[in-house]
C-alpha cells in the first residue's frame, strides 16, 4: 500500500487506499464495467453514484438505500447526477456495490475513499538567528519581512545568519517588492485554502479572513444565509461538518503566504496582504484534515462547490496524491471521477463579476523527487507547482518533469527554508519555518490573487484560462541554473548530502514565476516591435517565461490579410524560443505563438503531459525602430 508522501515539513495524504497496481486496473474489472475503485479503506456504509441521464431515483430490490444528493443545490446538471447513497454499515460493501451497478438507472459507483496525511513537523530556525536589521528600505514594516527571502533575494542575508554564500543568491524570489509598487491586494479577491484549518484569530492573519456576513450577524445553530452550510463564518469544517474551523500549522502557514496582514507592525508580509489599511485579499478556510482526522471524498468534493458558490475565485492544494499512482489523465478521470468533475465545476462556476469568469484551481507538484508531477495537479488543465530554493536551483525534494508546469520558492533545508506564521509557535510574533512544494504552491495562488487585485483596480476583466495563460508565461529561465552538482542537509541525519542538478533542466515547467512581470502582462497585449525589410530575432523570454528556449513550440498562426499587409514573404519560424521574422512592409497585425509547458507532449487520455500555452502578440514594424525597442 503506497502512502501519499507530500512534504518534508507537511506530508498531506489523499486516498490512501490507492493500489500500487492502479495501472493494472481498468474499468471493466468489475462484473458489471461500472465500479470505478475499490472498496479497501472506503467508508462503510456509503457509496457515491451517478444516476443515467434522465434516472429520478435508486432502488434496489431488497435494499434498504437512503440517497441524497452529493451536492445539493448545485449548478451544473452533471455534478446533480451525483447521490450519495447509505446503506446499514454492517453490509459487505463490494457487495453492494455490484448490487447498485446492475441497476440500469446507473452509470458509475465509486467508493467513498479517506483523505489521510502524515503528520507536519517544522525545521528548526537558522542557528544563530538574531533580530533583522534593516540595511536596506523595506515597503512595509513587519519585523520579519527581511527574512522573507522568497519576496525579496538581495544575496545577502540579515545579520544573524551563518550561511554559506552559495545557498542565497540575489533575485532568486518572487520579485514582489516590484509588483507592490502597483498593488498589495483586494478585499474584494477572495482565496480558499483547502488544507488543515487556518488559525482565524491569528494576529496576522484575522483582518484578512473571509467572513460569511449573514452568519456572523445571524444566530448559532441556524443556516442564516440558506446556503446549506450552518455558522460557516470563515468557510467550514468538512471533517467536523460545521462552521468551527480549528487551528492547523499547515493551513495556518499556507494562508500566511498568501495573504498574512502587511504593514502592522508584527511577523511578516502576506504577498496579497494588502498595505495594512483592511485591503489584503481573503482568505476563506475549507478545512480537510483535523489532529488525526481527514474527511473524505465526497467532502472534499464539496469543498470545491463551497468555494465556487460562496465567492472564491482561487483554490490553494497543497496535497495531492503519492506520484505514480495515478499513471495518466485518464485514468484520473476514472478512478477519481467525483473529485475531478468537483474541480472542474469550481472552475467554470466560480467568478467575481467583471473581474473574472471561472475560477483557478493551484496545485503542489509533491516532494518525493519523482520525475512526474503528482495528480491532481499533474492533470493537464491544471497549474501544477514545483519548487526551488533560494539558490535558483531546484529543491532537493521536489517533484519535477511532465506535469509540472512552473517553480516557485518552496525552501531548502541547506538554508531557504519558509519563513511565515503559525498556529502553534511559542515565539513572540507566532511564526516558523516550513519547506515543500507545499509552500511553493501558496507563492503562485499569491500572485494570481495579486494580479486579480490590479485587474479590479485597472477595470480589467479576465477568463480564468486567461489568468492561468499569464501565470505560466510570467517566469524567468530556472534551466540555466540546474547544472552540476549541490549540497543540502538532512537536519534529521544531521548529515549533508550531494545532488546531481542534471536531471531536473528542462523539467520544472516555464520557469520561475515573477509576481512584477505578471502585473506588467495585464496592461495589454505584448507588442513586438521590428524595422522593415531587416531579419529579426528575437527572444520569446518576456512572454513565454525565461525557461522560452526549452519549450516545445506547437504552432505560430499568421493570417493571409496580416502577411500581406506586413510583407511577409517567408514563413517565421521559432528555434530555441527565438522567433525569426522578416517584415517588408510597415504596418501592425497580429500573431498567434502556441506552446506545450510542462512536457514535450499534451496531457490528456492515456498520456500524462502538459497544457496548451497560448500569446498573442501585436507585430509592430516601422522604417527604424529606437534602442529601447519603442517607437522613435
Amino acid at each position: 500500500m503506497k502512502k501519499f508522501l507530500f512534504s518534508v515539513v507537511a506530508v498531506l495524504l489523499l486516498v490512501g487506499c490507492m493500489h500500487d497496481n492502479l495501472d493494472q486496473i481498468s474499468c471493466d474489472a468489475t462484473p458489471h464495467g461500472k465500479i470505478r475503485n475499490w472498496a479497501e479503506d472506503a467508508a462503510k456504509g456509503r457509496l457515491m453514484v451517478y444516476l443515467a441521464d434522465g434516472a429520478e431515483d435508486l432502488n434496489i430490490e431488497g435494499l434498504q438505500l437512503d440517497v441524497e444528493p452529493l451536492l445539493p443545490g448545485t449548478k451544473s446538471a452533471e455534478m446533480s447526477r451525483w447521490q450519495l447513497v447509505h446503506f446499514d454499515k454492517s453490509l459487505d460493501l463490494m457487495s453492494v456495490a455490484e448490487r447498485i451497478a446492475e441497476s440500469s438507472s446507473v452509470e458509475v459507483v465509486e467508493f467513498d475513499l479517506p483523505v489521510k496525511r502524515i503528520k507536519s513537523e517544522s525545521l528548526p530556525m537558522p542557528e544563530h538567528r538574531s533580530v533583522a536589521t534593516r540595511s536596506e528600505t523595506y515597503p512595509f514594516n513587519d519585523p520579519e519581512l527581511p527574512f522573507q527571502w522568497h519576496y525579496h533575494n538581495t544575496g545577502a542575508l540579515p545579520d544573524g545568519y551563518d550561511v554559506n554564500p552559495q545557498y542565497c543568491i540575489a533575485g532568486a524570489d518572487i520579485n514582489l517588492f516590484n509588483a507592490w509598487k502597483y498593488t498589495t491586494g483586494d478585499k474584494r479577491i477572495i482565496v480558499a485554502v483547502i488544507d488543515g484549518g487556518v488559525m482565524v484569530n491569528h494576529d496576522d492573519l484575522k483582518d484578512n479572513m473571509w467572513i460569511n456576513e449573514a452568519e456572523y450577524n445571524g444566530q448559532l445553530g441556524i443556516d442564516d444565509d440558506m446556503n446549506g452550510y450552518v455558522d460557516d463564518i470563515h468557510g467550514y469544517n468538512f471533517v467536523r461538518g460545521n462552521g468551527n474551523i480549528t487551528a492547523d500549522d499547515h493551513g495556518t502557514h499556507v494562508a500566511g503566504t498568501i495573504a498574512a496582514v502587511n504593514n502592522n507592525e508584527f511577523c511578516g508580509c502576506g504577498i496579497a496582504g494588502g498595505s495594512g489599511n483592511g485591503d489584503g485579499v481573503r482568505l476563506m478556510s475549507l478545512q480537510i484534515f483535523q489532529g488525526e482526522d481527514s474527511c473524505y471524498t465526497y467532502q472534499l468534493a464539496q469543498a470545491f462547490a463551497y468555494a465556487a458558490d460562496n465567492g472564491a475565485v482561487l483554490i490553494n492544494n497543497s496535497w495531492g496524491y503519492d506520484p505514480g499512482t495515478i499513471a495518466s489523465d485518464s485514468q484520473f478521470e476514472a478512478y477519481d471521477s467525483v473529485l475531478k468533475e468537483a474541480i472542474d465545476y469550481f472552475e467554470a462556476n466560480a467568478r467575481l463579476d467583471g473581474v473574472i469568469e471561472g475560477g483557478l484551481a493551484i496545485f503542489a507538484a509533491g516532494n518525493e523527487t519523482y520525475p512526474e508531477a503528482a495528480y491532481p495537479g499533474a492533470y493537464h488543465k491544471y497549474i501544477c507547482v514545483s519548487a526551488m530554493s533560494s539558490n535558483y536551483t531546484a529543491a532537493y525534494y521536489t517533484n519535477y518533469g511532465p506535469g509540472c508546469n512552473i517553480s516557485a520558492p518552496g525552501g531548502d533545508a541547506s538554508y531557504g527554508t519558509l519563513l511565515t506564521i503559525s498556529s502553534t509557535s511559542t515565539d513572540r510574533y507566532g511564526y516558523e519555518y516550513m519547506q515543500g512544494t507545499s509552500m511553493a504552491t501558496p507563492h503562485v495562488t499569491g500572485c494570481a490573487a495579486l494580479a486579480l487585485s490590479y485587474a479590479v483596480n485597472k477595470g480589467y476583466s479576465l477568463t480564468n484560462e486567461q489568468l492561468r495563460n499569464l501565470i505560466l508565461t510570467s517566469t524567468h529561465d530556472i534551466n540555466a541554473y540546474q547544472t552540476g552538482t549541490k549540497m543540502f542537509y538532512d537536519f534529521n541525519a544531521g548529515e549533508y548530502y550531494e545532488v546531481s542538478l542534471l536531471p531536473y533542466q528542462k523539467m520544472l515547467g516555464s520557469g520561475y514565476i515573477d509576481a512584477h512581470k505578471l502585473l506588467m502582462q495585464m496592461d495589454g497585449t505584448p507588442c513586438l516591435y521590428f524595422q522593415t525589410g531587416v531579419a529579426a530575432e528575437l527572444s520569446l523570454d518576456e512572454y513565454f517565461g525565461g525557461g522560452s528556449k526549452d519549450l516545445k513550440y506547437t504552432s505560430l498562426s499568421i493570417s493571409d490579410e496580416v502577411r500581406e499587409a506586413l510583407g511577409i514573404t517567408t514563413t517565421p519560424t521559432i528555434k530555441e524560443g527565438l522567433l525569426n521574422i522578416t517584415c517588408t512592409k510597415p504596418g501592425v497585425g497580429r500573431i498567434t505563438v502556441k506552446a506545450i509547458v510542462g512536457g514535450q507532449v499534451l496531457g490528456g487520455g492515456d498520456k500524462i503531459g502538459g497544457m496548451n500555452v497560448e500569446r498573442e502578440f501585436e507585430i509592430v514594424v516601422r522604417g527604424a525602430v529606437a534602442e529601447n525597442g519603442g517607437w522613435l
